[in-house]
């Protein structure tokens, strides 16, 4: 993932060619401008993103100041977040990265005397790679009703999404949706039926926010629209929506916008009983 970044960084800024830098310049007298960039802590987040591993980069400008930083900085957020990075080489790594912000953007290194900016990015690690992501036309099926929502979810938002399901992949495509069941439940319905109730939370990722909101509204829709959803067609089995509901403000890729609860009613199982071997009536005298 190393070089990675760093070949990521001079395709951005060509500038800094030859002077990516781990953790700390070769010399207190390096010739500026030059990057540093260093591996931050490595969070578990949860089962579905992984671990969080952060990446710091400090720009040096030199003499053309931190208004060039600056205008690096923004290259490199306009560059980088959000945006697929694919190693060439010997590290062949694939990930997406995300800016996390920084709480002081602008430092002076009290060794060298040098101002720099710095930035901070996030790349999400799969907790077992190649494990339970599975994509629409993926080898692997998740549950059954998951791996309704999914296909359900793909005709409706077209062949220019990926949607996955229970887990986020290292490298997810541009816009992307993710499912995953969060909890279920049963009721009774009856002497002789009970619901099964399933909820899940739905994750839209894309570019900008305004094509998440547009993939969360047009999905909302969907489920008022078509009352039933198919489970298995040939054999005539469905699942209906009970609640479906989008927070756009929620982070993609840890919390998701959409909650949705599907419903599906079953007959009870007929109780097996012993045989009555005889029956006798006894009349009441008065």
């Amino acid at each position: 993932m190393r070089q990675a970044f760093k070949q990521k960084l001079i395709e951005i800024i060509p500038a800094l060619q030859g002077r990516v830098y781990d953790v700390q310049p070769p010399s207190q007298t390096a010739e500026e401008p030059y990057a540093v960039m260093a591996l931050g802590e490595e969070i578990w987040k949860s089962s579905w993103a992984g671990y969080r591993q952060v990446v710091r980069i400090k720009l040096y400008a030199g003499q053309a100041g931190l208004a060039q930083a600056d205008v690096w900085a923004n290259a490199l957020i306009a560059g980088l977040h959000r945006e697929p990075v694919t190693g060439a080489g010997e590290d062949t790594s694939a990930f997406t990265a995300h800016y996390l912000g920084v709480r002081d953007a602008e430092k002076l290194d009290t060794v060298t005397g040098k101002a720099y900016r710095t930035l901070r990015f996030g790349v999400y690690v799969p907790e077992t790679e190649g494990g339970s992501p599975a994509p629409a036309n993926g080898a692997t099926q998740p549950e059954e009703w998951l791996a309704a929502l999914v296909r359900w979810t793909q005709k409706q938002l077209g062949e220019t999404w990926s949607v996955y399901a229970d887990a986020w992949p290292a490298q997810p495509g541009r816009q992307a949706v993710l499912w995953r069941m969060s909890g279920c439940e049963t009721r009774m319905a009856g002497a002789s039926m009970y619901e099964l109730r399933k909820r899940f939370i739905g994750h839209i990722a894309a570019p900008d926010t305004t094509e998440e909101n547009r993939a969360a509204s047009a999905l909302i829709e969907g489920f008022a629209a078509q009352i039933q959803l198919p489970l298995d067609q040939d054999k005539g089995r469905y699942m209906s929506t009970a609640e479906a509901s989008a927070d756009l403000q929620a982070d993609a890729i840890l919390d998701g916008q959409l909650r949705l609860m599907l419903v599906q009613r079953r007959m009870r199982p007929a109780e097996e009983a012993a045989l009555i071997r005889r029956v006798e009536i006894h009349p009441i005298l008065k």
